[in-house]
């Protein structure tokens, strides 16, 4: 089996996946406990350390129309190469950084380099992987972000990390070395190079063309409100175990469950993946949404030691099933000319992440640690609102899939 997949796959798309491995590994020492590190060790307010967290996602929903763009106009193994240098300076900039004003402007580089490398890795991925080995690509994709997802809270745990911000500085060394690695494997790829439009009207004309795909649009509305409840697992949960007093040692049971997140979704995907492989893609990211909804209820119950690990199985269907078709229904949307463009307009679903950490410490804020029942149940209530918007487009799409003659736009729109 081992051999089947090495076939279907090349050496650049490994790298892609074993980069995506290292880094993320280095990303989840670090980035989930920043939060609990600005409040605690350097005595940043709450609602400024959820700015700081905010800030990311804002840069990557304001520029990532642009970073989509360049994977269209650029050569993308340029961007992969280059990009992951600058990134890791700016990871490794922040063990130095000593206030609010410096973590706010480097987390919000951060957000500026993912804007700009992944729509770029993304259109890598689709343009070295036959269509029918898509799905699959995408989804080992998946399960690279979550063995690092599931080894980093381990790690920072063992290592008793979450005191300190040396991890960023293990992070950007293999963000550093990931570009240098990427240049050696697409030391000959010129022939995965960006078409590069014929004029400056090509960007123009296909962003107005995303603009009229109301299925897409709807879709992007949805997930927003789902990625707003993704956002609270590192913002408001992280917060609130980490503070409140009806349970002992909040901040290990916070990197317990962390590692719990990454173990559902290895130990369920493909599983899931046999289970959903015939559903309607939009049902699958609807069920998510509702998912993450109803996990937060865990916390309106009683306290317990159980109640955060009821939570994260919920959640973590949740999460495996956007990552399982989320990425690969935007590649089945988008034409070959114009996937960077998509793939990064996609991430306009990170408005929810910037407005999620935000409003979870306003909510604390407000009613306090001691008080679950109204801070988890609004933005159970929140993330729901997001099934509304998805279940629309579903049926839009559902409608236009069964009209008898499609014009060429229309046929854009429809899954192939």
């Amino acid at each position: 089996m081992g051999y089947q997949l090495s076939r279907k796959l090349n050496s650049r798309v490994w790298n892609i996946l074993a980069g995506t491995l290292f880094t993320r590994t280095a990303l989840f020492m670090s980035v989930p406990y920043l939060a609990i590190f600005l409040t605690g060790q350097k005595h940043i307010p709450i609602f400024l350390a959820g700015c700081v967290l905010s800030i990311n996602p804002l840069v990557n929903v304001a520029f990532s129309g642009f970073g989509g763009a360049l994977a269209d106009r650029l050569p993308l193994h340029k961007i992969i190469a280059v990009v992951p240098v600058v990134w890791g300076a700016v990871f490794i900039l922040f063990y130095y950084a000593d206030s609010f004003p410096a973590f706010l402007l480097l987390n919000g580089l951060n957000g500026l380099c993912y804007s700009i490398f992944e729509p770029a890795s993304k259109k890598v991925l689709s343009a070295e992987t036959l269509p029918e080995n898509r799905l699959l690509v995408f989804n080992l994709r998946y399960t690279a972000i979550n063995l690092g997802c599931f080894a980093g809270p381990l790690l920072s745990l063992l290592f008793n990390m979450k005191l300190t911000l040396f991890p960023y500085v293990i992070l950007g060394t293999l963000y550093i070395l990931y570009g240098v690695s990427t240049q050696f494997f697409f030391r000959h790829a010129g022939r995965i190079q960006a078409a590069v439009p014929s004029g400056r009207i090509r960007s123009l004309r296909d962003l107005a063309a995303i603009r009229k795909d109301y299925i897409f649009l709807l879709l992007l509305a949805g997930m927003s409100f789902s990625f707003f409840g993704y956002s609270q697992l590192n913002g408001t949960v992280s917060q609130y175990l980490a503070a409140t007093s009806a349970l002992a040692e909040g901040a290990r049971i916070y990197s317990v469950i962390l590692s719990l997140n990454a173990f559902v979704i290895l130990a369920a995907q493909f599983a899931v993946l046999r289970l959903i492989s015939k559903w309607n893609p939009f049902n699958v990211v609807l069920v998510s949404n509702l998912l993450f909804a109803v996990s937060f209820l865990f916390f309106v119950l009683p306290v317990s030691p159980v109640m955060p690990l009821l939570f994260i199985t919920v959640f973590s269907l949740g999460e495996l099933l956007i990552g399982a078709r989320f990425d690969a229904l935007v590649d089945e949307l988008s034409s070959d000319n114009n996937k960077g463009l998509y793939f990064g307009c996609s991430e306009f679903v990170k408005i929810g992440t910037t407005f999620g950490p935000m409003l979870g410490a306003g909510l604390l804020g407000l009613y306090g640690v001691e008080a679950p029942v109204p801070v988890f149940g609004l933005t159970g209530v929140i993330t729901a609102a997001g099934a509304g918007f998805i279940g629309i487009a579903g049926f839009k799409h559902l409608r236009k899939t069964r009209l008898p003659e499609a014009t060429p736009g229309e046929q854009a729109a429809v899954i192939r």
